[in-house]
């Protein structure tokens, strides 16, 4: 016991002495190798759900058309059954009566019963495939859940990356001392203060400097729907320091834009990085790009398959 106690003192003492270094927080680089390591894992792993699905799709059909035969067998036995039963005795009678010889009388005697036997062997056989296939199919349909379970694991790893990487560039983007998101302090950067001014857009709260973009971009001729505050969550929306611009005029739509919005949202997020030192605009993002002042136009790691979370069907833009 004294032993144990006098090694955990001395271990306390090495830790103290020669602290373990923290761990490095993940640059932009390496995020993007483990993004494109973990969109790999997720391109395999579908790759095995849907050979799986192909699989159980085959074995489904295999097992439909024993089934089939079974069925048609064991009908065909019992229908031959049942015509040895009526007539075959009389049947067997007039084959023996009529050979010729040994051999047609042993043939003649043997053919009825072989008929019948042929007809048991061929319905054990489709018996036998049957129960084989059904047990291949119980336990792949174990193998198919593993897959899908590994596509599910590989997804969600996927969006924890993106997420990190998105916050990393808005960190980066907001610029060299930037705390990566909290509230502006008075006067700060690009003045944009706190959260003080009311937001026209709902019933919350905007910094001068976004009320100002806000009003900036309605002058300019963008009047779509447009939802700024938001409460909970992270990122600026509950800092007041973000709107979201939806391209179709009557709000978000759960599509993709095209056409007149798609131009609309091309003209609206290119008027944003135009005027960027006078708005002081933090960065923007459209159509799956995210733009910020000192890394331009590049492709947005934090889609997730939606109009919402592709931004396809709204610009977004953060405010200093």
């Amino acid at each position: 016991m004294r032993n144990k106690i006098l090694s955990a003192v001395l271990l306390a003492a090495l830790v103290a002495l020669f602290p373990v270094p923290a761990a490095a927080e993940p640059d932009e680089e390496t995020l993007e190798a483990d993004l494109a390591d973990a969109i790999a894992a997720v391109n395999d792993a579908q790759d095995q759900v849907d050979a799986a699905e192909a699989r159980t799709a085959e074995l489904e059909a295999q097992i439909a058309d024993t089934q089939a035969r079974f069925e048609e067998l064991r009908v065909d036995l019992n229908e031959y059954a049942l015509y040895l039963h009526t007539e075959g005795d009389l049947q067997q009678t007039n084959a023996i009566l009529s050979a010729s010889d040994s051999r047609d009388l042993i043939d003649a005697m043997t053919y009825t019963g072989f008929l019948g036997d042929e007809r048991a062997a061929l319905l054990t056989e489709a018996g036998e495939i049957l129960t084989q296939l059904e047990a291949e199919q119980a336990a792949h349909d174990d193998v198919a859940a593993d897959a899908a379970d590994a596509l599910e694991d590989a997804e969600k790893a996927q969006e924890d990356l993106e997420e990190e990487l998105e916050a990393l560039r808005a960190e980066e983007a907001s610029g060299p001392g930037s705390d990566g998101g909290a509230p502006a302090a008075e006067g700060g950067p690009g003045g944009g203060g706190g959260c003080t001014e009311d937001d026209p857009t709902t019933s919350g709260c905007l910094t001068p400097a976004t009320l100002h973009v806000y009003n900036e971009t309605k002058e300019a001729g963008f009047d779509h729907y447009v939802s700024c505050y938001r409460s909970g969550g992270s990122g600026e929306h509950p800092l007041g320091r973000a709107c979201d611009w939806a391209a179709d005029a009557s709000g978000f739509q759960n599509s993709d834009a095209s056409g007149d919005d798609k131009a609309y949202g091309d003209q609206l997020a290119a008027w944003y990085v135009n005027n960027a030192d006078a708005l002081d605009i933090e960065y923007v993002i459209w159509y799956r790009q995210f733009w910020s002042p000192g890394g331009g136009w590049r492709s947005y790691s934090g889609a997730d398959g939606t109009p919402a979370g592709d931004h396809t069907n709204h610009v977004h833009v953060s405010v200093q």
